[in-house]
């Protein structure tokens, strides 16, 4: 609901929004440009659609440390 909202006010009224998130379905959902960032740098930058390509070992092992986000890679690599 909030990922709708969101998406809903940024649309509406043409503005940028900033999200501070651990949550990948939100990034995946509604992040357009997506900046990870580890212990106060910025580690990977990139879009949605890159993150679980992405071969940055900060970003695999943060995006793939759930289940269902290892079985996501798995099938992505087939």
């Amino acid at each position: 609901v909030i990922d709708q909202l969101i998406q809903e006010i940024t649309h509406e009224f043409g503005m940028t929004t900033i999200v501070n998130t651990h949550d990948m379905n939100s990034v995946l959902e509604i992040g357009d440009h997506v900046v990870f960032m580890k212990e106060g740098y910025k580690v990977w930058e990139g879009t949605n659609d890159q993150v679980l390509g992405s071969t940055n070992a900060d970003v695999e092992d943060y995006v793939f440390k759930s289940k269902l986000f290892k079985q996501v890679r798995t099938a992505l690599r087939k």
